[in-house]
C-alpha cells in the first residue's frame, strides 16, 4: 500500500470518529446529570475551560433548542459546522485518492 492511500485511510478513519462522537453528542440528554467530565481542567477548576459546556450545546442543537444551545455555549453551531466541514473534507480526499488510486493501478 502506497503513503497515499494509507494516509487516505487514516483521513477516513478520522472522519468515521468525528461522526461517532457527533452521534454520541446527538444521542446525549442534555440536561440529564453530569456524572463525569473528561476535561482535566474541568477536574481541577470550579468554573471548568472555555469549551466547557460545548458538547452540551451541540446534543441541544440536535434537539432543535437553539436557545439552550446558545446558553450552554455560544459556539455549538460554529463547532458543529467546523465538524462537518472537516468530514466533508476528508470523505472528499479518500473519494479523490482512491479514485487516482484505481486510475494509477489500471493504466500501470
Amino acid at each position: 500500500m502506497d503513503k497515499g492511500m494509507f494516509a487516505a485511510r487514516g483521513g477516513l478513519v478520522e472522519a468515521a470518529c468525528w461522526l461517532a462522537g457527533i452521534a454520541v453528542l446527538a444521542g446525549m440528554n442534555p440536561v440529564g446529570e453530569h456524572l463525569f467530565s473528561l476535561c482535566p481542567v474541568s477536574w481541577v477548576l470550579e468554573k471548568g475551560c472555555p469549551g466547557c459546556g460545548l458538547g452540551h450545546s451541540i446534543a441541544f442543537l440536535f434537539r432543535g433548542e437553539w436557545v439552550a444551545s446558545w446558553e450552554a455555549h455560544p459556539m455549538g453551531v460554529p463547532a458543529l459546522l467546523i465538524l462537518g466541514g472537516r468530514i466533508i473534507s476528508l470523505l472528499r480526499q479518500y473519494r479523490f485518492l482512491k479514485k487516482n488510486q484505481l486510475t494509477y493501478t489500471y493504466h500501470a
